[in-house]
């Protein structure tokens, strides 16, 4: 009986319902208000709606990112093995001509680094046409030229390190292999 009751208050199909500030907020989950960076809404007359653009002021874009610490798509990549080294595409700076014509670049950095103290004033480069910014796999970075030997080790050494790890399991895996056929073999002979 006291379902019934329930039912019939609930609204029907295109009516609109009347809640007050304290039941949305038992509704929302916690935490909600606050988690993104304040933004501020330009519009010109009238109350402003979800599909209206916005504008972040860039400090407070970079205090947001500095607390909310995500992987880096490098790191993604990296801790996938192999397959993420030699398929996911990441961002890199690069010259804007290459020294050497033969279609290989000259790279700069990654530029998903946030750790890198070059990484704003290669934006600002970026931003003046001074130098470019290219996609490639991990694996095609570390095959191509870099101005900068220390950087190009860095990223050669991590891809170094996955191929050492994949070795590893490769032989780990023969040697088990070679185990379970000496130990089939024994039981076939008694």
């Amino acid at each position: 009986m006291q379902l019934d009751a329930r039912a019939a208050k609930l609204p029907k199909p295109g009516e609109h319902i009347m809640v007050d500030g304290a039941q949305v907020s038992r509704w929302r989950p916690e935490g909600r208000p606050g988690n993104a960076p304040s933004v501020i809404k330009p519009v010109e007359g009238g109350a402003a709606g979800p599909k209206d653009p916005v504008l972040y002021q860039l400090g407070t874009l970079r205090e947001f990112a500095k607390a909310h610490a995500a992987p880096s798509a490098f790191a993604t990549a990296s801790n996938t093995g192999m397959l993420g080294w030699v398929s996911a595409k990441l961002p890199f700076f690069a010259e804007l001509e290459p020294r050497i014509k033969r279609g290989k670049r000259v790279l700069i950095g990654g530029a998903w680094d946030r750790a890198d103290p070059l990484r704003e004033k290669r934006f600002v480069d970026l931003a003046k046409g001074r130098i470019r910014f290219t996609s490639l796999t991990c694996s095609e970075a570390a095959a191509s030229l870099w101005a900068d030997v220390a950087s190009h080790s860095a990223l050669a050494e991590k891809g170094l390190a996955l191929l050492r790890s994949e070795t590893q399991a490769i032989e780990a895996s023969l040697a088990a292999t070679a185990q379970l056929a000496a130990a089939s073999n024994s039981d076939a002979a008694t």
